[in-house]
């Protein structure tokens, strides 16, 4: 799985977006009180002008009005003011813009418009805010200021925020990236150092970087763990080990004394009681190296090595041959090599081989080794009842003995064993129809 499918990558790009969306939250929010702040103070410093100039009006003739407007207007873009007064009759007294002919306002009188200006030989255009106020005698005013330097903070803010956004959004993903890449690199040894210790290196432990972070911290109890693991793996199989070495010496002892009861039997039926005591020691004995050899699959501790499959299979269908001639065939593809354990292999072939003529009903058996793209496949194929679909799941497990099988010699280890061993190769264990019979299909990984 790529960098870019991985769960730390969604984690980086949603921890970006989070911080984009943060910083746009902080700025916008900065601009719109600011813009807010701004326009409140330029509506009161409007209010406060036009007030006065309302007072003015009440309190001074009309020609001392007209020359206090007029001086107020003079330089506008020095003072930053606008006036514009009109008579009764819409004529125009005094002011430095021309408005109030096609000015929309609102109910409390405010409006906005753009006007032009020419300063310094060049025309400029200026957003004005203004009020315009109904004096009495049908007199008008409009008091203004100009708010282009506010509609450029605007705009700078606004081009301030795309660029912050911007900004955060690429140091944000370049910054999620390398920290995504560092853990993943992390997590990609500690995944291939736990399949080296899953494949049977007990030795090896997971690698710690010395930041004492989480990480350094959850790599240390996982190494903690593995340590007990192997000390409980150790005195366990110190146990199994011991125990199937006396149980052997006494299988092998009272064997040695049946045979030499059998030998010293005076009559027909002590000796078949002491061959069915020697049979059943056998079949315990059998039961009991099935029981060690899965443990041994099972526990995934078996060292694994290059293995030449083809010579495995070979070696047994020579051994099996003579003891069912004219039923048994091979067709044994050569150069066949897996990653595996020879002995566990060997003996996984051999119970597919031994069921196959069991319960093959005296019919022929093909032995069947191939190259299947990357994987070595072997069949084994009988001609006899063969495993009905519902029951094939349960031909696996331990001790489970199929209806038809009873009288039968076994154990109910033998396709446990091949589905244990098939598990630590990575292999995979299946049953097909033979048409009559039962394809018993193994596939494993071949060796790099």
């Amino acid at each position: 799985m790529g960098f870019a499918r991985s769960s730390i990558a969604r984690l980086a790009l949603l921890y970006t977006l989070v911080l984009a969306a943060s910083m746009v939250a902080v700025l916008g929010a900065a601009y719109v009180l600011t813009s807010r702040i701004i326009e409140r103070e330029t509506e009161q410093l409007i209010g406060a002008e036009a007030q006065s100039l309302a007072e003015d009006f009440r309190d001074k003739d009309l020609d001392a009005f007209v020359t206090l407007v007029s001086e107020r207007a003079d330089d506008p873009w020095v003072r930053g003011g606008v006036y514009e007064l009109r008579g009764p009759s819409g004529d125009f007294l005094a002011g430095n813009v021309v408005a109030l002919a096609d000015a929309q306002h609102n109910a409390a009188g405010w409006t906005e418009f753009e006007v032009t200006t020419s300063r310094k030989d060049e025309n400029l255009g200026r957003r004005i805010r203004a009020r315009i106020i109904e004096l009495s005698g049908g007199f008008r005013l409009l008091v203004g200021r100009d708010v282009q330097d506010r509609q450029t903070f605007r705009r700078v803010m606004l081009q301030s925020l795309g660029w912050a956004i911007g900004a955060t959004l690429v140091f944000g993903m370049l910054g999620g990236v390398w920290l995504g890449r560092r853990i993943s690199r992390a997590a990609a040894a500690i995944a291939a150092n736990a399949a080296r210790i899953a494949s049977g290196a007990r030795g090896e432990r997971l690698p710690l970087t010395g930041s004492g972070d989480e990480i350094d911290g959850l790599v240390g109890r996982f190494n903690e763990l593995l340590e007990r693991v192997d000390t409980l793996t150790d005195t366990l199989r110190a146990v199994i080990d011991s125990t199937a070495h006396d149980l052997r010496g006494h299988l092998n002892r009272i064997r040695g004394a049946a045979q030499d009861a059998a030998r010293l039997a005076t009559s027909a039926e002590q000796a078949a009681a002491q061959s069915v005591v020697i049979a059943e020691i056998d079949r315990l004995g059998a039961t009991l190296q099935g029981l060690l050899r899965s443990a041994m699959a099972e526990s995934g501790t078996a060292p694994l090595e290059p293995v030449d499959l083809s010579g495995v299979v070979n070696d047994l269908f020579e051994l099996y041959e003579p003891t069912a001639p004219g039923r048994l065939t091979a067709s044994i593809a050569p150069g066949l090599t897996v990653q595996g354990h020879r002995q566990l292999l060997a003996q996984a072939v051999a119970n597919l081989i031994d069921n196959a003529l069991k319960y093959g009903e005296g019919g022929p058996v093909s032995l069947i080794l191939d190259r299947d793209e990357q994987q070595a496949r072997l069949e084994v194929r009988d001609t006899g009842p063969g495993i009905p679909v519902e029951s094939r799941e349960l031909a696996v497990q331990r001790f489970r003995r199929l209806p038809g099988s009873t009288g039968l010699p076994g154990s109910g280890l033998g396709l446990s064993l091949v589905a244990a061993v098939a598990r630590l190769h990575h292999a995979e264990l299946r049953f097909a129809d033979n048409e009559p019979g039962l394809a018993a299909i193994l596939t494993v990984p071949l060796a790099p």
